[in-house]
């Protein structure tokens, strides 16, 4: 089964999920860049509940296609978000397994959103170690920018997509399925549960055989 979603920033445990139940996975980094999304940021979870860290873009990127929207040249946002893992994750009892590729990805430059974004769900990914084919739209034939146009390159008849996005797709594909996910409770590392961070907030404090599991446990494929 294709899952297709375009690509978030260290993306949510929903994405992740997705992954998990797909047979192959679709990046749709030729969709249009979204200020209002996640796309080039991402919630972790702080002493005083959680915080955003966002990507800079330049000017008038709105609209614009996600592996061509151009980051912006403020200086420090890597270094920012790295301090940032590290202040929040460093005493969790995982992160230190993943902290060498974690601040090697926050030590390259980056000159696209696509690039990086992608870069993040593949090393998301491979934290969990989900081992499923993945593919950029940018790499197939056309650039195909919508679900329908990425399932008939692909010649998929079935698509599984995220449950509140499913319904506006479904002529995409002859079958089209729902990922119906409840976002577990977990153990974090700060006082109470704050919902919404990173899949990368799961990992840390329970580790990726955990982690797979609870997904696995709250995450449901139904047909449309």
């Amino acid at each position: 089964m294709l899952a297709v979603v375009p690509p978030e920033y260290f993306p949510r445990l929903e994405r992740v999920a997705l992954a998990l139940r797909a047979g192959r996975l679709v990046l749709a980094d030729t969709f249009q860049y979204s200020r209002q999304s996640y796309h080039n940021r991402a919630r972790l979870r702080n002493p005083q509940g959680w915080q955003w860290i966002s990507v800079p873009l330049r000017a008038h990127q709105h609209g614009v296609p996600i592996d061509r929207a151009a980051i912006g040249q403020l200086r420090g946002w890597q270094r920012r978000h790295w301090r940032a893992f590290c202040y929040n994750y460093r005493t969790t009892p995982y992160f230190e397994f993943y902290e060498p590729r974690l601040e090697e990805l926050f030590r390259q430059e980056w000159r696209t959103l696509g690039e990086l974004t992608c870069a993040t769900v593949l090393l998301t990914l491979q934290f969990f170690e989900i081992d499923v084919p993945v593919v950029r739209a940018s790499e197939l034939v056309g650039r195909p920018a919508s679900m329908a146009e990425i399932a008939r390159v692909l010649a998929a008849d079935a698509l599984l997509l995220p449950e509140a996005t499913a319904p506006i797709d479904r002529a995409a594909a002859p079958r089209v399925y729902a990922l119906r996910f409840e976002e577990p409770v977990y153990r974090q590392n700060f006082e109470g549960f704050v919902p919404g961070m990173t899949a990368l907030d799961l990992l840390f404090n329970l580790g990726p055989v955990e982690a797979r599991a609870l997904l696995e446990a709250h995450s449901q494929v139904v047909p449309l």
